[in-house]
């Protein structure tokens, strides 16, 4: 295969024989982003072959205001593809000598708890410390990221605070970003260097990353950045910016171009012996499973193809970076658009340039016992999670997404790339890391007002650093952040005593005598936090 030209048509080359370049309309690139115009925001991209030049194209505008369109040089926030930077800076001070993976965060990081068992440097860069995610943490109190400026001091006490864990260090895998935003302060304390200015001398500098820095003061006027936007009212767009000081997690600036210089990096050894490779090693939990998550990384299958990629999301950026080593490509993506899925977006490049995976036979029909029996809500109490599935056109859908697809065996089916095992009232989900969940059936709860009464008062979390208001008015309860009752949700039913609210599952805590003392907060980067009732004096 080979690329012509960093603006023109993408010619492909099958096995010795070289088509003619195609013409500019049959770039199937350009193809992937027709829908985005000039006058919507959109994407850059950055595709390369080994030893082949990149094509760098853009699509949409960087600034709507002003009519400035996204170029191969527009700068985005690259959301959580920053993290492989910070997992990289930790490597180089462990191969400095200056750490090791197996140190205890607290031998840096003093202010943590002792949880009765060490979380250590490198469960950081695994997502397998048990840490809540201090975001999410911080949301249930009313004020989620992009409503306030956090700094990187506020998420270490928001971190402190934090008495309990998600589960046992090492136990399982729970994406957070407080780990990154950690790992960024220990390379601040290890090094006598902030993580932006150690990245910039040891990795931006010596590989020619001249247009990436980080979002270490969104103050900052940054030349040629793209502004972020979200989905309005009538077809408009509102703006959406991460307003706020905390990197590490995410906040690199970075164009397409220098995602490739990074990825080649990668796949060429350039940042020191074994770094790469200890950035793509998947660690295995204390039971002895091997998570995808590598160091910052994640290595997965795709199409029959090993893919070592990470996604990015803050505020209405996105981002994805991906490498398929054995064709040697490598895919950049950056848009300022909130209503797109990058991995989505980006598996189409791949598949634009890449030859197709076989088409697989045909699926059986779903048989009329599968639409009667499986509809319902199934909850993952761990996690959080709920499916709702309903029958719907003689399919099994997700309520509001897509429908599932009737797999051979009996009760299975594929959504979304994975894998579901409907067995009398439990839905079990394996996901192409191998990770197994079990969704459990819940009988729908529709209490009366009158039920939902003695819910009603004051409940206050010292974790969150939050006070909650709950009213009950027209059969609703309702739940607002003491200071700040504009952020006020429904609690919707779900089963007896769990409620659905501003994307957590809420359950009811009682006494002995069946009195509410607490709402317990759960979803998938936060396990079990109590809100506790407040007594009136």
């Amino acid at each position: 295969m080979r690329w012509i030209g960093l603006a023109g048509a993408l010619a492909v080359a099958t096995g010795a024989q070289a088509q003619a370049p195609a013409a500019p309309s049959a770039d199937p690139v350009a193809g992937v982003f027709a829908r985005f115009g000039a006058d919507d925001p959109g994407c850059a991209v950055g595709v390369e072959r080994t030893g082949q030049a990149p094509v760098l194209r853009g699509f949409g505008s960087a600034d709507l205001e002003h009519g400035v369109a996204i170029t191969p040089d527009t700068i985005f926030e690259a959301g959580s593809v920053s993290k492989q930077f910070t997992a990289a800076a930790i490597l180089l001070l462990a191969a400095d000598g200056k750490l090791a993976l197996s140190d205890d965060i607290r031998k840096y990081l003093p202010e943590m708890p002792d949880y009765g068992r060490p979380i250590t440097v490198d469960m950081l860069l695994s997502h397998t410390s048990g840490l809540r995610d201090w975001g999410e943490v911080a949301a249930l109190a009313g004020w989620p990221r992009t409503s306030r400026i956090y700094t990187p001091q506020e998420v270490l006490l928001i971190a402190a605070r934090q008495k309990s864990l998600n589960y046992t260090p090492g136990e399982a895998y729970s994406y957070t970003n407080t780990g990154y935003n950690l790992a960024g302060l220990i390379v601040q304390r290890v090094s006598g260097k902030s993580l932006a200015e150690f990245t910039k001398e040891r990795l931006f500098q010596p590989l020619g990353m001249t247009r990436t820095s980080w979002r270490d003061n969104f103050r900052r006027v940054v030349k040629d950045r793209a502004v972020a936007y979200t989905p309005g009212q009538n077809g408009n767009w509102l703006q959406e910016m991460p307003f706020e000081n905390t990197y590490g997690h995410g906040a690199l600036l970075t164009t397409v171009g220098d995602l490739l210089i990074w990825n080649r990096a990668l796949s060429e050894g350039r940042l020191g012996a074994g770094i790469a490779e200890r950035m793509a090693e998947r660690p295995k939990l204390t039971g002895g499973r091997q998570i995808t998550y590598a160091r910052g990384l994640m290595v997965l299958p795709w199409s029959g193809r090993e893919e070592v990629s990470h996604s990015g999301a803050t505020a209405a950026y996105r981002a994805w970076l991906a490498r398929v080593p054995s064709a040697g490509l490598s895919v950049a993506l950056l848009c300022n658009r909130g209503d797109v899925n990058p991995t989505q977006i980006g598996h189409r490049v791949v598949d634009a340039v890449l030859p197709p995976p076989a088409t697989p036979g045909a699926a059986r029909l779903a048989p009329d016992q599968d639409l009667a029996r499986f509809p319902g809500a199934y909850v993952d109490e761990r996690t959080g999670n709920v499916l709702r599935v309903v029958a719907d056109r003689g399919e099994l859908r997700l309520r509001g997404g897509g429908a599932f697809q009737p797999q051979a065996e009996a009760g299975r089916y594929l959504g979304g790339g994975m894998d579901f095992a409907f067995a009398g009232d439990t839905v079990e989900r394996l996901d192409p890391a191998g990770e197994r969940v079990t969704f459990a059936r819940k009988a729908e709860w529709r209490p009366q007002e009158p039920e939902l009464l003695p819910l009603a008062g004051a409940y206050s979390s010292p974790e969150a650093g939050g006070v909650l208001v709950v009213s009950v008015k027209g059969g609703l309860a309702v739940a607002a952040p003491a200071d700040r009752p504009s952020a006020s949700y429904v609690l919707q039913p779900l089963y007896q005593d769990a409620f659905q609210g501003d994307g957590n599952l809420i359950r009811i805590v009682r006494d002995a005598k069946g009195r509410p003392t607490a709402l317990r907060f759960t979803n998938s980067r936060v396990y079990a936090l109590d809100f506790r009732r407040v007594e009136a004096r």
